[in-house]
């Protein structure tokens, strides 16, 4: 988890793109002493006052102007998905280092390239989600990790956000009042959407995706008619396999009732987690127990594991989204001033894009992955180090 550096020299920051998801990082800087934020920029100017006038920073006239800005460190990247490419490209060009929302962009080629660039250029590309950085997800990695349930053998991992074709969604607004973009949302899809925050969980604990398979479904396509003009997956289906053997059956959409579960089942107990879009939700496990006769009840009565970290002081006003959003740029404002390698790297994010894009595609094939799995990060230590092949069964 990201804390204040020593150097006492903070990390100027500056945001592109002022809409809904500013709203989400906005509130939680102030947990993260080592960032400063300068100011931002959006097209939409009243979009940028209203953002300088809640979280502080200036208005900026330009993204040009944004990207001259010697005291600006690190952009962050919150333009619509269709410009994060381009914005990418010129803020890693501009030699600033770059905090992208998700998705970082929809193609692995330009993904490449920009994870090329940075690298030609001593600079850091990084991309959200950032929960893995959340106090659940670390005590759920920890305990993985140390081997509280045994061996890890199986994960159920679900992302249902309720159906959302059937919501009030075009109602609903930022705490600045910004709407949601649905549009954009409903055309990524729910795989590019949402993915990322399970698959960063998964692949702290287990290591890199070595094999797959996929399936989406859209079964409210027509409730998007007159809506958007091409209806992504609203449900993926995903077998995966990780480099520790480790087999998940993740489920990601916006069609069936909520569920935000992780479950992983060990072999000398079950670990899980309710909802992993809440940040201090509680870790719990249940330890294999003796059975005899004809008992099949293996697990004893369910314990809270004790938070490896302690609450944010500084959340959203907003019950349903607290999310550690602002703890990845954090994260890259330490790696820049100690000159180590931020855990949401280049390597890793192009990774969870990867295994994100073939979710979307529901691609089940036998090749290597676009992306060599990531070796040697700080998330897996020196035990994951082969390159990821798929092997899917016929």
């Amino acid at each position: 988890m990201p804390t204040p550096m020593d150097t006492g020299k903070r990390v100027g920051i500056a945001f592109l793109g002022c809409g809904y998801a500013a709203d989400f990082y906005g509130p939680t800087l102030p947990n993260y002493p080592e960032i400063e934020l300068l100011g931002a920029y959006d097209p939409a100017s009243d979009r940028a006052k209203s953002f300088a006038a809640e979280y502080g920073g200036r208005v900026f006239g330009s993204m040009e102007e944004v990207l001259a800005d010697p005291d600006v460190e690190i952009v962050v990247n919150l333009t619509p998905t269709t410009e994060h490419y381009s914005v990418n490209k010129a803020a890693l060009s501009a030699g600033k280092h770059v905090y992208c929302e998700k998705p970082m962009t929809t193609s692995m080629a330009q993904a490449r390239e920009l994870a090329a660039l940075a690298a030609t250029r001593g600079l850091h590309l990084c991309s959200a989600p950032a929960t893995v950085f959340s106090r659940s997800a670390q005590t759920l990695i920890r305990a993985v990790h140390g081997g509280v349930a045994g061996t890890p053998r199986l994960a159920y991992a679900s992302l249902d956000m309720g159906p959302l074709a059937f919501m009030a969604y075009r109602d609903w607004r930022s705490s600045r009042g910004v709407p949601w973009p649905y549009r954009e949302e409903v055309g990524n899809g729910c795989v590019l959407e949402h993915a990322g925050y399970l698959l960063t969980w998964l692949t702290a604990m287990f290591g890199p995706v070595v094999g797959m398979s996929a399936q989406t479904v859209t079964p409210f396509a027509d409730q998007w008619e007159g809506v958007v003009d091409d209806v992504a997956p609203e449900t993926s289906f995903g077998a995966l396999r990780f480099a520790d053997g480790t087999v998940c059956r993740l489920t990601i959409g916006w069609a069936a009732p909520a569920d935000k579960s992780l479950l992983v089942v060990g072999d000398q107990g079950v670990l899980s987690v309710d909802d992993v879009w809440q940040a201090s939700s509680p870790v719990m496990l249940r330890r294999r127990v003796h059975t005899s006769g004809r008992d099949t009840g293996y697990l004893a009565e369910p314990e809270q594991l004790p938070f490896v970290l302690p609450p944010l002081a500084h959340g959203y006003d907003d019950e349903a989204h607290d999310l550690t959003v602002a703890a990845g740029i954090a994260d890259l404002a330490r790696a820049v001033r100690s000159g180590g390698r931020p855990l949401l790297g280049a390597e890793y994010s192009l990774h969870i894009l990867d295994v994100s894009l073939r979710l979307a595609a529901a691609r089940s094939t036998e090749e290597y992955l676009d992306v060599p799995a990531p070796s040697a990060t700080s998330l897996w230590g020196d035990r994951y180090r082969q390159p990821a092949r798929i092997s899917v069964p016929a």
